[in-house]
């Protein structure tokens, strides 16, 4: 009796000293400094796995589904942590103007992880429920977002305070629109209300781009920017363009057949050519400046690099669907030829964000 009564004293005992370690090592520090913008991470594997789906790899396919599960199961309890226990924190990153956009990462990585489980395992009822509650949360987020800028007496300047990560809004449009034609068409609802819903959606991507990027470009050219102030989430400016190409894509199939959208399709494929021209005019001008911070400056692993992977996957897609629109098949070479890229930058990100968590753990251990 005695032995047991000590070894469930032992057991009491290492469970308080780790669960002590748990709280002050992962609650803490996991939970409290979460950037932001790390949904960019099941964005990325989301976006990689509807890519080689649909190019026809389907195992690499089911083997990103299975990591984009546990990602979004991961992160998702990290940030519903956040947001109970760590609400100040919360705030102030999200009335941030650096940081506070990077939040719309998770609505878009909600659309993706919708569509990909209604096209890779048909989950309708899932891709339904998830695109009802991003755009729940996308209001939320968006509108938090720019009050509180707006509200905000401390306030800094154009170079400081713009970055790539704002062309997030652009992203969760698109994404709306996209998950929403997508969806619905598995469902018998009022084809004219989904089509007006998603071409709002589609339209105000479209405006947003327009504003951000022109801010975006008037920073970078009329300003000095050291290397070090060239942040992954200027990647974005390449990755808003594909996505809002991917969305005309998806929208010009879902207004074929409907007599009150037919006039939208000439106009929306202007629009939608002119996005992957632009996407494709920014990969060597960010290419260049990715390149040239590299050689200036030692670059370590932070989670906006997940930025950098999304663009290369959604490119990929983007542009195998505006070959079957355009009728012009050499445009799925392109595709299959990005997909590599899209691989490799996915696989390395992952290889340092390991290596990164490795050293954090061991660095901790040194401390104790």
């Amino acid at each position: 009796m005695q032995y047991v009564c000590t070894r469930l004293y032992l057991c009491k005992k290492y469970f308080r000293i780790i669960s002590d370690r748990m709280n002050q090592f992962i609650l803490r520090s996991a939970v409290q400094k979460l950037p932001p913008a790390y949904f960019a991470l099941p964005m990325s594997t989301g976006i990689i796995s509807i890519a080689s789906y649909t190019l026809g790899y389907d195992s690499i396919s089911n083997f990103l589904f299975v990591v984009n599960e546990i990602e979004m199961a991961v992160l998702s309890l990290a940030l519903v942590s956040r947001l109970l226990f760590f609400f100040k924190d919360f705030k102030g990153d999200l009335s941030s103007h650096a940081e506070g956009a990077g939040f719309l990462t998770f609505v878009a990585a909600l659309c993706i992880y919708g569509t990909k489980n209604m096209m890779l395992k048909n989950n309708f009822t899932l891709a339904l429920t998830g695109w009802c509650f991003s755009f729940i949360v996308w209001a939320a987020l968006i509108y938090s977002f720019f009050i509180l800028i707006t509200f905000k007496k401390a306030k800094p300047s154009l170079e400081n305070g713009i970055n790539g990560s704002w062309l997030l809004f652009v992203v969760t449009s698109q994404a709306l629109s996209i998950s929403g034609n997508i969806v619905a068409a598995h469902y018998n609802f009022p084809s004219q209300i989904v089509l007006f819903t998603t071409l709002l959606f589609y339209l105000l991507g479209v405006l947003f781009y327009i504003i951000i990027i022109c801010l975006i470009f008037y920073r970078t050219a009329f300003f000095p920017m050291e290397p070090g102030e060239f942040r992954p989430s200027y990647w974005i400016n390449m990755g808003a363009a594909a996505i809002s190409t991917l969305s005309g894509t998806i929208l010009i199939k879902s207004m074929n057949g409907v007599a009150e959208f037919q006039t939208f399709i000439p106009f929306t494929k202007v629009f939608t050519m002119l996005f992957w021209i632009v996407g494709t005019w920014w990969i060597p001008v960010i290419l260049f400046l990715e390149v040239w911070k590299r050689t200036e400056i030692k670059v370590r692993y932070s989670a906006g690099y997940w930025s950098l992977v999304f663009p290369l996957g959604v490119y990929t897609v983007c542009t195998w669907q505006l070959s079957d629109i355009l009728g012009l098949t050499f445009l799925k070479d392109i595709s299959k030829v990005f997909i590599y890229p899209a691989w490799f930058a996915w696989f390395f990100t992952y290889l340092n964000m390991f290596a990164r968590i490795i050293k954090q753990f061991r660095l901790r251990g040194t401390h104790r």
